[in-house]
């Protein structure tokens, strides 16, 4: 996919796509992880996950800076035979693909449980796929415009927590930190996964304004995340405390089922429904990122082909897992393998980047 020259994405689009992207399904669960895996108070691990997050967000940032602006395609091509680059690619479009496939998995299971049991999964699966290849066909400029109203959804719904307030008890968070907790290392991994997303902001280099001031709103899109996800952490658990959020599989659901207004029934329901743009921006993210690096592999090939092909090729593999445990756990590996993209891909890349540099001074 050609970059227009004559249009680059702004920054602070880029900001939401980053929120949107790495918000989803898991701002429903979030509690109950951080609960069952840290133990009391365990929302408190959301903030060293950040830290965390915003150094890795500053190698990519590096990347950009050393390599002038370059596509990441345009650097590895220069330093490594093509021979290696296309596993590399391959690997990269899997993996991302297979992510995007996940996401909307997810989604369309708890949407079945809560909504319509009697409907088959792969039905509504297959109706959030043919939304999302809608949604990526359009382009990447059109997506980040169509993400900020995506993403005011999102962010409309924070008011709500208002109401919850007079429910509110600090009694309920105890004094106690990180008692209880079932498995520190895996909560460690669940943690960092519901941060992930900003990686794909490698791919963006070309598209995106020929200086440094957007790098910034890579952290800004962060920041709104680290919001989203410590209000709505803090708020469950005094609402609920800890006992109760262990054993609540999707809290935020739970505590929309206390609300009641006079003018519609289940307002849980039709809050989750609108978490359907969420996973269309993030599954999108996925699907368009996996197309790029297929593309580097395919070059004669048109992108929308290529993004066709890619939900086609994982739409065997999506029927398989039947069960939200069994999505939970293929998410489980899979975030071990992108948490390693995530901070060594960038340090290839700066490794690249350094040889190329000492490789001109020589010449």
């Amino acid at each position: 996919m050609t970059p227009v020259e004559r249009e680059k994405l702004n920054r602070f689009h880029i900001a939401l796509m980053v929120f949107n992207t790495q918000s989803g399904a898991v701002l429903f669960t979030l509690p109950r992880l951080t609960a069952h895996d840290f133990g009391t108070n365990g929302w408190l691990m959301i903030l060293p996950m950040f830290v965390l997050v915003t150094l890795n967000i500053m190698l990519i940032s590096a990347v950009y800076r050393m390599g002038r602006g370059q596509s990441i395609f345009d650097i590895l091509s220069a330093s490594l035979p093509r021979f290696l680059l296309i596993p590399l690619y391959v690997l990269l479009w899997g993996l991302f693909s297979m992510i995007g496939c996940l996401v909307i998995k997810q989604y369309a299971l708890i949407y079945q449980m809560l909504i319509f049991p009697a409907t088959s999964d792969l039905i509504l699966k297959i109706f959030v796929d043919v939304l999302v290849v809608l949604y990526i066909t359009k382009g990447i400029y059109t997506m980040s415009k169509a993400n900020v109203i995506f993403s005011l959804l999102l962010l409309l719904q924070i008011p709500l927590i208002v109401l919850f307030v007079q429910e509110f008890d600090l009694s309920r968070l105890t004094p106690f930190l990180f008692k209880e907790g079932a498995d520190m290392y895996q909560g460690l991994n669940n943690l960092y996964g519901a941060f992930l997303g900003y990686e794909l902001c490698l791919f963006l280099f070309p598209y995106a304004e020929k200086n440094k001031k957007w790098l910034k709103y890579i952290h800004l899109g962060n920041g709104i995340t680290l919001f989203v996800y410590l209000l709505v952490s803090i708020m469950a658990y005094g609402f609920f405390g800890h006992y109760a959020l262990v054993h609540s599989s999707f809290p935020i659901l739970d505590m929309y089922a206390y609300l009641r207004f006079p003018f519609i029934e289940r307002i849980q329901n039709f809050l989750f429904s609108l978490f359907l743009f969420s996973i269309v921006q993030t599954a999108g993210m996925y699907y368009w990122s996996g197309q790029e690096a297929l593309g580097q592999v395919f070059p004669k090939i048109p992108w929308k082909v290529l993004v066709f092909v890619s939900m086609v090729a994982t739409l065997p593999v999506g029927i398989i897992p039947k069960t939200l445990i069994v999505v939970e756990a293929w998410f489980k590996y899979f975030t071990y393998v992108q948490i390693g993209v995530a901070f060594g891909f960038p340090l290839l890349l700066i490794l690249l980047l350094l040889v190329q540099r000492r490789l001109k001074k020589h010449a």
